[in-house]
């Protein structure tokens, strides 16, 4: 009987030690348990904002390299909520491996239930003046060729400094030369008078002090009209209007609250994202399609709200380019130089007022380089060719045919074959603009330009998302913790974390 109870008594104390070490066991697996549910929550919180990101828009993609989500889902009103039901739903497929199947035997080792999930922050593609839409923009660009000809874009950088300095020198000479002859307008009118009446008492006719043409009447008359009706004559000129009251340059309702991540920038980068817009987006010289505006890259440039409007401001850049090298050139010269003195002194040297035929001279020079000008941008919409910098060989306006510049415009101008075309001068002028300006227009082109097709109807570039942050709260529902509770004590209830995420295209 006493070896019985000696048997008893260390079968009970071997069952009380399986117990504990058990308990032990199961917490420590119950721990590192409960640490891989964390990692799979923050995982599937992740592949939950991969999955949103996924929903990109297909047209945007596709036309124009960009990647954005439709934050209104197709109806056009924007709604975080929405944003927040896709999450939970994407989440719930990946939270419960047993959804839709018809496995009752699945074992889920995690346990884990989502309790709440929150959108903490987005960021739209219109930010930041278009901030977003430059990354990608630029990013895209890098990965293709056009990153290879970083070196040439920058020139024209280079080039639009130079452009900017002449502009800026040739307004200030001609409204300097023009208050100079003003100024003498009263002295010039008195010795007029004293003239004829010379002339009348000599007996002579006072007309004969009138008998030589003055190119700088008909450059006055022509300075009074409109340049693009001068450089196209009786060209077809697009009629077509921009609705621009919801385009996202004139109207941003809303802001994300994430700030835009900045890889690109600098000369380089700029250069390359003024490049992206020549390549997506049409100008006066290329095929219209559509019910969109005709001129994109004249709109970019211009923000009006016409075709016409856009391609006159066009325009009138392009003669100021012009005008400014061109008088660079006129001041370089001597032949031009002597050709306008000549012709000064020849129209004004008998009056004996030295200042006003230096200012006529000066007048000539400047008309000259302006005649010179509508020809060269008569040509560029003709789709020829113009040096930014002329020489001897490229100039095509001779002085004695600056008093009929209007029969030559007619009759249009002849490229000497070598130069910059159109679009080169278009780059030039992008280089002399606002970045944030064409951001934003070129975004209110795009947006045009995809709700006109079917599938984009309701597209708004104010909608599209390109970066999110969510948070999401879970309940991990215990799965060894029962013997140990058991033992030590204490209530079986699941363990709540907290998981945040985000993602940006």
């Amino acid at each position: 009987m006493d070896r019985y109870r000696l048997k008893g008594s260390i079968t009970v104390f071997l069952s009380l030690a399986c117990i504990l070490f058990l308990s032990l066991i199961c917490a420590a697996v119950e721990s590192a348990r409960v640490q891989g549910a964390k990692a799979q929550a923050a995982g599937i919180t992740g592949m939950g904002n991969f999955s949103l990101l996924g929903e990109f828009e297909k047209e945007l993609l596709e036309r124009y390299g960009i990647f954005s989500v439709d934050g209104s889902y197709g109806n056009g009103s924007f709604s975080t909520g929405k944003i927040n039901e896709r999450l939970q739903e994407y989440i719930s497929y990946n939270a419960d491996p047993r959804k839709e199947l018809f496995s009752a035997g699945c074992f889920d080792p995690w346990r884990l239930e989502l309790t709440d999930s929150r959108i903490l922050g987005y960021t739209l593609l219109t930010d930041e003046k278009g901030e977003p839409f430059y990354q990608q923009a630029v990013a895209y660009m890098k990965a293709s060729a056009a990153a290879g000809a970083a070196e040439k874009l920058l020139e024209y950088t280079k080039d639009a400094e130079a452009v900017r300095s002449w502009e800026g020198k040739y307004r200030q000479s001609l409204e300097q030369n023009d208050s100079r002859i003003e100024g003498l307008e009263e002295e010039k009118n008195q010795r007029y008078a004293d003239l004829e009446a010379q002339a009348a008492a000599d007996g002579a006719a006072g007309g004969l002090l009138q008998a030589i043409k003055n190119p700088l009447d008909e450059i006055r008359k022509l300075r009074k009209r409109s340049t693009l009706e001068i450089v196209t004559w009786d060209k077809e000129i697009s009629g077509k209007k921009i609705r621009v009251w919801d385009l996202p340059s004139r109207n941003s309702p809303r802001r994300g609250n994430l700030r835009a991540e900045k890889k690109h920038g600098g000369a380089v980068s700029n250069a390359l994202f003024r490049e992206y817009l020549l390549e997506h987006f049409r100008g006066y010289l290329d095929d219209a399609a559509g019910g969109t505006p005709d001129y994109q890259i004249e709109y970019i440039l211009g923000g009006r709200n016409t075709d016409r409007k856009n391609l006159q401001y066009v325009v009138n850049r392009l003669l100021l380019i012009r005008e400014g090298m061109n008088y660079l050139y006129c001041l370089q010269d001597p032949g031009i130089s002597s050709q306008t003195a000549g012709l000064a002194l020849t129209l004004t040297g008998f009056l004996g007022i030295p200042p006003l035929t230096e200012a006529t001279r000066h007048a000539l020079l400047l008309a000259w380089a302006y005649g010179e000008s509508l020809i060269d941008v008569r040509l560029l919409l003709d789709g020829g060719k113009v040096p930014l910098f002329k020489d001897a060989s490229s100039w095509m306006l001779s002085l004695e045919n600056l008093g009929r510049i209007t029969e030559v415009l007619r009759q249009g101008g002849q490229g000497s074959g070598q130069g910059l075309r159109y679009r080169d001068y278009l780059r030039i002028l992008l280089n002399l603009g606002s970045l944030g300006s064409q951001k934003m227009r070129a975004l209110d082109m795009i947006q045009a330009e995809l709700r006109e097709e079917e599938e984009s109807r309701t597209f708004l570039a104010n909608n599209c998302v390109v970066a999110l942050k969510s948070r999401t709260s879970w309940n991990c529902r215990p799965v060894f913790a029962g013997l140990p509770r058991a033992v030590f004590g204490g209530r079986q209830k699941g363990i709540r974390m907290e998981q945040e995420g985000s993602i940006a295209y």
